[in-house]
């Protein structure tokens, strides 16, 4: 079924708090959405967020981000005051997060829940520790942990408590048992809002489509649980650690830092961990886009320690036998192959087997005069984006391009003016209508390209280490957008 959808993380909606949440900002923005007959919205991972604030690096696979806790959904549950609610109310730019600001005060929204819960209703705890998986419980202990330690990373934590060992943790949960519960009520919070929007969005007919990365942080309590499933030596080291080779992005590859997975450990179990996972996504999300999918086909691993990623190698990878235990656990499950960067044979044989979509970016089209990302080159199982959250926005890339491939980019629009940006912009929303006209049975539109917006509002620069994920947008860029003009060409496109 043809739809289309905008890009705009949580993280970037309009709130009073520093960061996007689970507020009615998203419903607000849901119902823009379907004021301009969108079917979709994508999100960004809605998993803990970690080094650099990036939602692709966070301490957990499965736990949610607390970050996202709404303070008024909290007051009007009961759990935390009035007082208390306006207490934690931001005064800054509405413009980016304040991290800094916003780690501190949700974490004081959710303590103060937590003291209100435990002291009147302790059993909503102990119902939700029953109704999870094992992943909740080693989330709140590790966490502990680690706030037991100042922070540091596990690998560097007393042996005892380094190596799980049966006894030593036993002992700290019971010692600590008022810190484990504290990062439980996190969870519940985060799973009970969720839940009631995402419930809200979908009554609306807007899916959510969400994103779970291939990796996961080397300092995590996915590799600190379950250090079998990856390629760690004795002393619980990475042997290598992944990343990507030289490409579009950056000329010495990404070196993205994390373990590698033990597929030979995995494949004893039938891949459990990653099908747990999957099925946890699926509790978030409507449609799943697998990050960096080329990595099941063969993976790219560099030598941990290395300064960079240039000379790594290539390994092979389990897409094949992996893919075809998660289609007979979940038959119906809507899953997008991220499929860019180097693409070869394998990987394009591989997401054809696996019947899952693909991607096509409109600013890596005029790369070549062949690329498969000019749009009279896409197939109908795919999925068309104007930009990512790690390209610049439109407005920014038309601005990049030599005299050369800006005139052929016209000719291929269709306009030919002066580029200017903001919400009115010709050039951009050519763009955008030459996206939502091809034959790609989803298009996502990230929303600093409906708005126009240069590369200052980008989201992510690949290799950039710190200073990413701050972009937002306030009511007032919402209400600007040309929604009618989405609309219509939704509906020129039979997308509507």
């Amino acid at each position: 079924m043809r739809g289309s959808g905008v890009l705009l993380n949580i993280s970037s909606l309009p709130s009073e708090f520093g960061i996007g949440g689970f507020g009615e900002e998203t419903i607000r923005f849901a119902e823009f959405l379907k004021s301009g007959d969108c079917k979709w919205w994508q999100v960004l991972p809605m998993t803990t967020i970690g080094l650099g604030d990036s939602p692709y690096s966070g301490v957990s696979a499965f736990a949610g981000n607390y970050l996202y806790i709404d303070p008024i959904m909290l007051r009007d549950k009961g759990y935390i005051t009035y007082e208390e609610c306006d207490s934690l109310k931001y005064y800054g730019t509405p413009y980016v997060v304040d991290y800094e600001f916003c780690y501190a005060q949700k974490k004081r929204a959710v303590q103060m829940a937590y003291n209100h819960i435990v002291n009147t209703n302790a059993d909503l705890l102990y119902s939700y520790i029953n109704e999870q998986r094992g992943w909740l419980m080693d989330y709140a202990l590790f966490m502990s942990l680690k706030d037991y330690h100042n922070g540091k990373p596990w690998f560097e934590w007393e042996e005892e408590y380094k190596t799980h060992d049966y006894s030593a943790v036993g002992k700290f949960m019971s010692e600590h048992s008022h810190e484990i519960n504290y990062y439980v009520c996190e969870q519940y919070l985060f799973e009970e809002q969720w839940s009631e929007r995402k419930k809200q969005i979908n009554d609306l007919k807007i899916g959510i489509i969400g994103d779970m990365p291939i990796y996961v942080s080397y300092d995590s309590v996915d590799v600190w649980a379950n250090p079998k499933y990856f390629d760690l030596d004795k002393d619980f080291k990475p042997n290598k650690v992944a990343g990507v080779p030289p490409d579009y992005f950056c000329a010495e590859g990404q070196l993205w830092g994390n373990p590698i997975y033990n597929y030979d450990n995995m494949r004893k179990d039938n891949f459990s961990w990653f099908c747990d996972r999957i099925e946890r996504m699926f509790k978030l999300y409507d449609k799943l886009r697998i990050d960096h999918f080329r990595a099941f086909d063969r993976y790219w691993a560099v030598d941990y320690g290395a300064p960079n990623a240039i000379n790594g190698k290539w390994f092979k990878g389990v897409g094949r036998e992996l893919f075809a235990i998660v289609r007979h656990k979940f038959p119906n499950a809507d899953i997008i192959a991220e499929d860019l960067g180097i693409i070869d044979d394998g990987v394009i044989d591989l997401r054809e087997r696996t019947g899952f979509p693909g991607m096509k970016v409109l600013q890596f089209a005029f790369d070549s005069e062949v690329s498969p990302h000019m749009p009279h080159n896409y197939i109908r199982n795919s999925v068309a984006y104007t930009g990512t959250h790690d390209n610049t926005t439109i407005y920014g890339w038309l601005a990049s391009l030599g005299a050369d491939a800006r005139a052929k980019l016209y000719d291929y629009i269709g306009e030919h003016c002066e580029l200017e940006g903001g919400e009115n912009s010709r050039l951009v929303w050519a763009c955008i209508r030459t996206m939502l006209l091809s034959v790609a049975d989803t298009v996502i539109i990230p929303f600093q390209d409906l708005a126009g917006w240069g590369d200052d509002t980008r989201m992510n620069i690949p290799g950039k280490a710190f200073g990413n994920w701050r972009p937002r947008v306030t009511n007032e860029a919402i209400g600007r957008i040309r929604i009618d003009r989405l609309r219509r060409y939704n509906y020129l496109s039979n997308r509507n």
